[in-house]
């Protein structure tokens, strides 16, 4: 990971540099749609002083582009981009970090983020952003989230140094202080008839409480599933059973409706603000107070109302200014001003203004009106971040087709994306593990990649595996059909053959996945998938050649760190002249990869042969480069040859 204070690598970005950044296929692969920069603000024009690169050893490993205002009081991150070998080294927040330590303190940043990308979304709320407004652009959902310097230099530190930030401080004591009253009101109201019940209603809120303090310390920035009816009957029920204000709680709930995606101690704060709120207007009132909970299903949406008969507020503070707040927002509507207005920030922060609906008549009451999306899978951080690629690939993505006229850097870009989704396929093949052998599910798969089954088989057997829910197979499908047809696309319009490199290449953005490959020594022509999902052997029957003629293999990450071998291997070895056979047919690859754009200096080196039968194996403990080795003579391939025991070998033929 890259030293967050460290932006050595960081440069500015220029019209020259840019057009670098065009013609770079491996920073355009992702081709989102995103909003055109003059949609909020038509003044503003791109701003290359605070736009940069990140370029190590001369290669970008990413970029940020950033437009402002002539006033420089609005800054815009229009694109942020990372290269699929530049990932897990903390660029793109260094990128944030470096513009908030070169703009004007007051002025603000924002970027527009597709409605979705929630582990996206979330990212920048760690980032010191919060949810501004949303807009429709291309009949997509975009959140505008916006910061400012001071923000963004705060969560910083927070990351570095574990302080608290002053606003973070803030919160809690706002949320702790409520708690500990109502803490107080209980133990007032304490009494022989009512022990049992009030006892456990304070330890209850002392938990509360404690987990309140602690909850910037928990690791509750993952979206996860939030049950609103447990919501109400574990946080909100209580606190207006113990409160001393004289009040009617009455709920009209839809048991049956589903949970929701979010955050729960957020929620669960917001929601004991709306009350809090209302029992202290309903005692400035004067009158017994009556607070009706409502939750409702519409459409994909769960609506929750909270109403309350207190002193409403006057019909000017409910204005909602150029980001949906209302002027109440931030500031006290309590007659005795002893609020802060911090309650209402964080209700804001919570849900989001877009979601929020408030009607108040004053001397009468107010109506909050919440909307949540439904969420009806259980929800995990690895679901979050599929769904989120998945949606990418199929509604975010500017889809290029593909031509014999199509500038190369185009063709290049178009087989990375069809690599990342290939590399999201693997992935999403591993989570049917727990009930399926997945290397029989990527042969089934395989065979239609490769043309050999038909859809309506390959549909007809997806339907039959078990999940933890329907929409993994609806993925595996539909995914799987991208695929194919995007490979269908390539081969009717370009030579692939040009391509070799960048097909091959390509499996590297998988840099945590160990990548296997069969591969024809003699054309270079191969099949790769995951390690975990095949065997060398599945790929032989589509390369057209008898397994004794191919090389199997396997490379981990980033093919342009030559210090990371690629390794050869074949599956039997039955004599010593055999053995030299095979260093041949390694050489013969190696010659063949490097015509097609392997480098030199990439190191080789070798696996242990499956099967032995003559008491000769290829020395797994000697390594080259392809440069050397393709040019060794067949007399120095013969150093390469050790004798092994052949005990039990052929045990170890299996399917390899």
């Amino acid at each position: 990971m890259q030293d967050r204070g460290n932006y050595e690598a960081i440069q500015n970005m220029n019209p020259k540099i840019e057009e670098r950044v065009i013609r770079n296929p491996l920073l355009n692969i992702d081709t989102f749609v995103i909003p055109s920069p003059f949609i909020h603000n038509p003044a503003v024009q791109k701003d290359y002083s605070h736009s940069y690169v990140w370029v190590e050893e001369g290669e970008i490993l990413g970029y940020m582009l950033v437009y402002s205002d002539q006033a420089g009081e609005e800054f815009l991150i229009y694109k942020i981009v990372t290269s699929p070998f530049g990932r897990g080294r903390g660029i793109g927040t260094s990128f944030i970090e470096h513009l908030a330590r070169n703009i004007p303190r007051e002025a603000s940043v924002y970027i527009y983020i597709w409605e979705r990308q929630a582990d996206t979304v979330e990212f920048f709320r760690n980032k010191g952003f919060e949810p501004d407004s949303s807009i429709a652009y291309r009949k997509l959902v975009y959140h505008r989230l916006v910061s400012c310097c001071g923000a963004i230099l705060t969560k910083s530190a927070e990351g570095l140094n574990r302080s608290l930030a002053p606003e973070e401080i803030s919160k809690t004591r706002h949320d702790a202080r409520k708690v500990a009253r109502l803490i107080n009101s209980m133990v007032e109201a304490l009494g022989t008839e009512n022990s049992d019940t009030i006892v456990e209603s304070i330890n209850r809120e002392s938990t509360t409480l404690i987990n309140i303090l602690n909850s910037f310390r928990d690791s509750m920035k993952i979206i996860h599933e939030v049950d609103l009816l447990e919501l109400i009957f574990e946080r909100i029920v209580p606190y207006v059973q113990g409160s001393t204000v004289r009040c009617e709680l009455r709920l009209d709930l839809d048991t049956g409706a589903p949970t929701i995606q979010g955050y729960h101690v957020n929620i669960g704060r917001a929601m004991v603000n709306l009350v809090s709120n209302a029992l202290d207007t309903i005692e400035e009132s004067g009158r017994k107070g009556i607070i009706d909970i409502v939750m409702r299903e519409k459409g994909d949406f769960l609506i929750l109302t909270i109403a309350d008969n207190g002193t409403g507020m006057p019909e000017e503070l409910l204005v909602k200014d150029s980001r949906g707040y209302p002027r109440f927002v931030g500031r006290t509507t309590k007659g005795r001003k002893t609020g802060e207005g911090i309650g209402t920030q964080q209700i804001y922060a919570a849900f989001g203004p877009e979601n929020i609906e408030v009607n108040s008549i004053m001397g009468q009451g107010t109506s909050w009106t919440i909307r949540f999306a439904k969420h009806t899978e259980t929800v995990s951080t690895w679901f979050v971040r599929m769904n989120r690629r998945y949606n990418e690939f199929k509604d975010l993505w500017e889809v290029a087709m593909v031509g014999p006229r199509t500038p190369r850097r185009e063709v290049v870009a178009y087989i990375w994306q069809v690599r990342k989704i290939e590399i999201f396929l693997f992935d999403l093949i591993l989570r049917f593990s727990r009930y399926h052998n997945i290397r029989d599910i990527y042969r089934s798969i395989l065979a239609y990649l490769q043309g050999v089954t038909r859809e309506a088989d390959l549909e007809r057997e997806i339907a039959g595996y078990k999940s933890d829910t329907e929409k993994y197979n609806f993925w595996l499908l539909d995914i799987s059909r991208e695929i194919r047809r995007r490979m269908n696309i390539l081969k009717d319009s370009v030579d692939m053959d040009s391509y070799w490199a960048s097909l091959f290449r390509s499996y590297g953005q998988a840099y945590r996945n160990v990548i296997i490959f069969t591969a024809d020594p003699e054309t270079g022509n191969f099949l790769a998938t995951d390690r975990k999902l095949a065997e060398h052997l599945d790929f032989v029957p589509y390369l057209g050649k008898p397994r004794d003629s191919l090389l199997r293999g396997e490379f981990l990450g980033d093919l342009n760190v030559e210090e990371k071998p690629i390794q050869f291997g074949v599956w039997s070895i039955s004599s010593r002249s055999d053995a030299l056979n095979k260093l041949r047919l390694i050489r013969q690859g190696a010659r063949t990869f490097l015509r097609k754009g392997i480098h030199p200096e990439k190191r080789l080196s070798f696996y242990h042969t499956t099967y032995i039968s003559g008491g000769f194996d290829i020395d797994i403990n000697k390594s080259s480069t392809f440069g050397d080795f393709a040019r060794l003579e067949d007399a120095e391939l013969e150093t390469f040859i050790i004798g092994r025991e052949e005990e039990m070998s052929g045990y170890l033929m299996g399917r390899e």
